[in-house]
């Protein structure tokens, strides 16, 4: 069959445009007082756009299937279908004033529309931002997009400010969990919407979102950009980025999925409807996995039918550690799983096993190491805890309840943000525990933020070279390179820093409000962790806004953000003159 083009022209401009003026009218359209010509208006904007679209896609791709249906081809046909599906939606409102149909028609503009920014976005190769600086910028516009949808009026119950909204978006991209407002009783299910989708969004990174609507349906791109995304999610190689990505993906809405089932079916508390609970077991389960820290309870899991529901806090718990662990490690963990189930039906089958077929089980050192770090802190950590909190914070709970809560309260201290105690009633000597614990925060390449556990093992393990007068950083039969020391040291350093600084200008602003709980709440902020000593909401506007800017900086890393600056504008000149060593006296 011969292939054939589309005979009519639209510019990419005119897709781009017609594409922002759609996004407007989402918005306007679920997030303000809705009227008859205003919600004409918008049925009308889908329209256009749905023919927009359907001819400049049409325009672009050649009507050959002899080579296979690609992902370009899908988008044309999603085009024709948010073409009728919208004139179908537009006549029934205009005839009848009947909405059934605005849900879907939204649905797929929102779709295409993202299809379309993600490609815009994945064409590193026709940009000149360095790719550590659009890693940051693009967390900067998810922020702006999620404080314009939390600003809608019916996001919110009596409104809310700028100062608020930024707050809170930022708080939900940065997976912090700091409010300023009560998100069950502030925020409108809209608003819950919102906040839900910016921490799935933040938790993942923008970039792996468009990155996989450009893969695919625009194909791999660039050897830039695939070099760009996989040492974003932590690929072993660029042939396995894409499946890498996928697989990251899948994984993460399966035990998210798998986390609400089991919320729902733990919590044995009343709700005025079924839809209530679902929403409640899929905003806490992506909230855990995430460790983002939101809850839609007014005093989180501390409230008092939930601070015994000790199985509920043991799910929230373990999608909290699966989250914190990394994407590396959960899919080099399902390899070996998978891999060893492979090996293990082979051998009850009696069937010899060949070379193409054997699996090679192991764990990489970077797995170990976070595993054996992250048991480590929980351990000691609840340890910690159940001693120093035995009758105080845990006297009210039973000897199972006690051992729960103990380990609950080391778990969401590493960037999660939930809580089952009143943390303003604690201990010094557990709030010392908790900031400890915080500045760890959970492992790279996660949901968590924190100096990361390889941080800390690699440091600790320099600590050991030194004393012993080791050479190298060794690990079994490994070694650590030094580049990751160099690594190690410039976070600590630039997190001791923005912590220092951060604490400085609090107390200068707010100090009336108390060192420790202001301390307290920027190595949260820092770490994105969430956990507050009651102080957030008291806070001054200059106050939140320092807070907003250290969660920032604490979720795209304060090394990345210098990075992505700096070589925007000093390129690195590679010189092959080797200078000579001189000894500088550290101790």
């Amino acid at each position: 069959m011969a292939s054939h083009r589309f005979p009519i022209y639209i510019s990419d401009k005119v897709l781009f445009v017609s594409g922002v003026i759609s996004l407007l009218g989402l918005t306007f359209d679920f997030g303000f007082k809705d009227s008859y010509w205003s919600h004409l208006i918008t049925d009308f904007v889908y329209l256009i756009y749905g023919g927009i679209a359907t001819i400049s896609y049409m325009q672009s791709v050649k009507f050959d299937f002899k080579s296979g249906i690609k992902g370009i081809h899908v988008v044309v046909i999603l085009s024709v279908l948010l073409l009728f599906l919208a004139l179908a939606n537009t006549y029934y409102f205009l005839y009848n004033e009947d909405k059934s149909l605005n849900f879907y028609t939204a649905l797929l503009v929102f779709i295409l529309i993202m299809f379309d920014l993600s490609g815009r976005l994945y064409a590193l190769d026709r940009q000149t931002l360095h790719p550590a600086l659009v890693f940051v910028l693009s967390f900067l516009v998810l922020i702006f997009v999620g404080t314009l949808l939390l600003l809608t009026p019916n996001a919110t119950v009596n409104g809310i400010g700028f100062i608020d909204a930024l707050f809170t978006s930022t708080s939900a991209v940065c997976v912090t969990g700091l409010a300023t407002l009560n998100t069950g009783q502030d925020f409108t299910r809209l608003g819950q919407w919102v906040i839900m989708f910016l921490i799935q969004f933040g938790a993942l990174g923008m970039l792996s979102f468009t990155s996989l609507f450009a893969l695919l349906f625009k194909g791999f791109g660039s050897f830039e950009s695939r070099l760009v995304l996989k040492n974003m999610i932590n690929a072993n190689s660029l042939e396995n980025t894409f499946k890498t990505l996928i697989q990251i993906i899948v994984l993460v809405v399966t035990i998210e999925a798998i986390g609400a089932a089991f919320i729902f079916y733990s919590n044995d508390v009343s709700f005025d409807s079924l839809n209530d609970k679902l929403f409640f077991s899929v905003f806490h389960s992506i909230s855990a996995f995430c460790n983002a820290g939101f809850s839609t309870l007014s005093d989180s899991l501390y409230e008092s039918n939930y601070r015994h529901n000790y199985n509920l806090q043991l799910v929230i718990a373990v999608l909290i550690i699966l989250g914190g662990l990394g994407y590396g490690v959960m899919i080099n963990i399902y390899h070996l799983g998978k891999g060893t189930a492979k090996n293990l039906l082979y051998k009850w089958l009696k069937k010899p096993i060949t070379q193409k077929d054997r699996v090679q089980l192991n764990l990489s050192l970077n797995t170990k190491i976070v595993i054996f770090t992250s048991l480590c802190l929980i351990i000691l950590g609840g340890v910690l805890f159940y001693l120093l909190e035995y009758n105080n914070s845990l006297k009210e709970h039973s000897a199972f309840g006690k051992v729960v809560t103990a380990l609950f309260g080391s778990i969401t201290t590493r960037t999660a943000g939930f809580n089952t105690v009143d943390t303003s009633a604690l201990t010094m000597s557990t709030i010392m525990i908790i900031l400890f614990l915080m500045w760890i925060g959970a492992s790279p390449g996660s949901t968590g933020g924190g100096i990361k556990t390889t941080t800390f093992a690699v440091a600790s393990l320099n600590i050991y070279q030194q004393v012993f007068g080791f050479k190298h950083l060794r690990v079994g039969w490994k070694v650590i390179e030094q580049g990751a020391l160099h690594r190690a040291t410039s976070i600590i350093s630039l997190s001791l820093i923005m912590i220092g600084l951060s604490t400085f200008l609090l107390v200068t602003i707010d100090g009336h409000l108390g060192l420790m709980p202001l301390a307290f709440e920027v190595f949260s902020a820092y770490s994105t962790v969430g956990l507050s000593m009651g102080i957030t909401a008291e806070l001054s506007v200059a106050g939140k806004l320092v807070l907003v800017l250290t969660m920032f900086i604490g979720r795209v890393g304060f090394l990345t953000l210098l990075t992505g600056m700096v070589r925007q504008v000093v390129s690195y000149k590679y010189s092959p003159i080797e200078y000579p060593e001189e000894q500088i006296f550290i101790n």
